[in-house]
Formats: C-alpha cells, sequence, structure tokens
C-alpha cells in the first residue's frame, strides 16, 4: 500500500454524486492544493489564471485580521483512488468517517485557487495561522471537461453585491461607518438615501444611493489631514449637516446625484483654504454654480 492522506470528512449526495466536506489545516494546504501548471492551455485547464492584485489583496485582509478574518470553502476535486470508512453503520453515523486519498493521484482546484495561493502567502508572513483549517468540499474527479463544468456551475450564479449594501455592511472601512452615522444623523440623508442597492426603484421615495454619498464623503475627505477618526467624523457630520440644506432645496433636480459630488468635492477645497472658517465661506454659495 503506498502513502495516503487521511481526512475526517462528512460524506453527502449532490446531483446524484457523492461529495466530501472536510477541514484542512492550512499548514498542509499547499501540498495537499499544487498549483497548476501555467504552462497548460485554456483549453486544458480547469480554472482561470492567478491574479496577482487579488492576491495581494486577499493575503493583506487575512494578515489585518488575524482574530476575525473568513474565507469561504475551497471546492475541488480527487483524481486518485480514494476510499470512505465510515464510523459507524447506524444512521448519520454512515456519514460521519475518514477518506483515504492516495498520494499518487492529485487534487483539482475548481474554487477558491486565489484564496489557497493567498493563505499560503499569509503563512509565510504569519507562521502561526498553520494551526487554523479551511473548509473543504471535494468530489471525485470525472475527466477535464467535467471539472470545466465544475468551475462554471461554482461561479455561474454568483452575484455581485451592489455597492452601497457593501459599504452597508461593511464594518472595517472607516469611511462607511462614518457615512452610516450621517445617514442616521442628519434627516435628509435618513429621509432620502436608499440604503439596499445601486438603482433607486421607481417606486422608491429616496433621491441617492448610500454609494453616492460615500463617493461624495471620499471627495471631502481627499489627502486632508484631520487627525484621528473621530475629528474626521466631527468634521463629516457637520459639513453634510451644513449642506443639506441645499439638497434639500434641490431635491427635485435630476441632477442631485452631482450636486452632492460636487458639494464633497468644494466641501475639500473650503477646508484647505479656510480651515478654521468652512462654515462662514459657506453661507456665500450659490448652489447654481455647482449644478
Amino acid at each position: 500500500m503506498g502513502f495516503e492522506y487521511v481526512l475526517p470528512v462528512i460524506r453527502g449526495i449532490q446531483g446524484e454524486r457523492e461529495y466530501y466536506v472536510s477541514m484542512c489545516p492550512l499548514g498542509i494546504l499547499p501540498k495537499l492544493f499544487p498549483l497548476p501548471d501555467e504552462r497548460l492551455t485554456p483549453f486544458q485547464r480547469s480554472q482561470r489564471r492567478l491574479n496577482k492584485s487579488r492576491l495581494r489583496k486577499i493575503c493583506q485582509y487575512i494578515l489585518e485580521n488575524p482574530q476575525d478574518y473568513i474565507l469561504s470553502a475551497i471546492t475541488a476535486s480527487i483524481d486518485a483512488d480514494t476510499t470512505f470508512e465510515a464510523v459507524g453503520e447506524v444512521a448519520e453515523m454512515r456519514k460521519l468517517g475518514r477518506l483515504r486519498i492516495s498520494m499518487e493521484g492529485s487534487l483539482r482546484i475548481h474554487d477558491g485557487l486565489h484564496r489557497r495561493v493567498a493563505l499560503e502567502m499569509a503563512l509565510q508572513a504569519n507562521p502561526q495561522l498553520k494551526y487554523e483549517t479551511i473548509p473543504v468540499i471535494l468530489y471525485i474527479d470525472t475527466g477535464l471537461e467535467q471539472c470545466q463544468q465544475v468551475f462554471i456551475d461554482l461561479n455561474h450564479w454568483g452575484v455581485k453585491l451592489p455597492l452601497s449594501l457593501t459599504i452597508l455592511y461593511d464594518n472595517r472601512d472607516a469611511i462607511a461607518s462614518m457615512v452610516k452615522r450621517v445617514v442616521k444623523g442628519v434627516s435628509f440623508f435618513n429621509d432620502y438615501t436608499y440604503l439596499e442597492g445601486d438603482r433607486i426603484p421607481k417606486t422608491s421615495d429616496k433621491l441617492l444611493t448610500l454609494y453616492q454619498l460615500y463617493q461624495a464623503t471620499v471627495e471631502l475627505l481627499g489627502n486632508v489631514s484631520l487627525g484621528d477618526d473621530t475629528e474626521r467624523f466631527d468634521f463629516i457630520l457637520s459639513y453634510w449637516q451644513e449642506v443639506s440644506y441645499y439638497l434639500e432645496a434641490n431635491k427635485d433636480d435630476e441632477k442631485l446625484d452631482q450636486l452632492l459630488l460636487r458639494l464633497g468635492k468644494f466641501g475639500r477645497l473650503l477646508l484647505v483654504d479656510y480651515h478654521n472658517n468652512w462654515k462662514g465661506k459657506l453661507q456665500s454659495l450659490d448652489v447654481s454654480e455647482l449644478l
């Protein structure tokens, strides 16, 4: 008998095919899932090519959030002799067991290749991660065409989150957190900001999206130095409270989103040129010049 991997797994069935769910220690992830040969042609691959920029972003996310990062499961297929040994013969015990995988075969990732490589990069910077795990879903390999189809099926139904919803649920982004507090604290934005999408439904009475307010706030802050987040938020809240009058007065204008963005840019100029008297200068604003 040759060498083999032995993984604790749960056995399931989907689409009349068996699959297995396991927890893979990050320390053995590179050994269990070697990288595909980059010399393969697109016809020979069952995965996209690696994007180095995406790898760096995922790695940075892991290293910056070592206590609460979250990565979804890696999905792969097994091209090797396998044996499933159930821990029992009664009811649910037949689904729990050990999966023996011959090391002479190979495992091919269909979904999660960037996660696997980014984790290897993060391990080099923080070796303590080797004691943590990532869920792995394993199918039995039935050939290249089936592997390519698995990749398409896994990615076909993915929907990119609306930018507004991303901001709404992101509690790590300091500006996103400040913008949400502005919506709660300024009555105009509380009344007229659409939070859950980037396109306002025709039946809605909302006038602006959360993403548009986020963009305008980024323009407002620019690269101006304002000390800590408390000082930045105090300015942001105060500024949007002051200019909400102009937005209220022009709320029926179809270019309201453009006015919001230009007010953000104008606020940055005021802060740079009149740091201690921007409110006084704001009173002389002719909003028609911004429309």
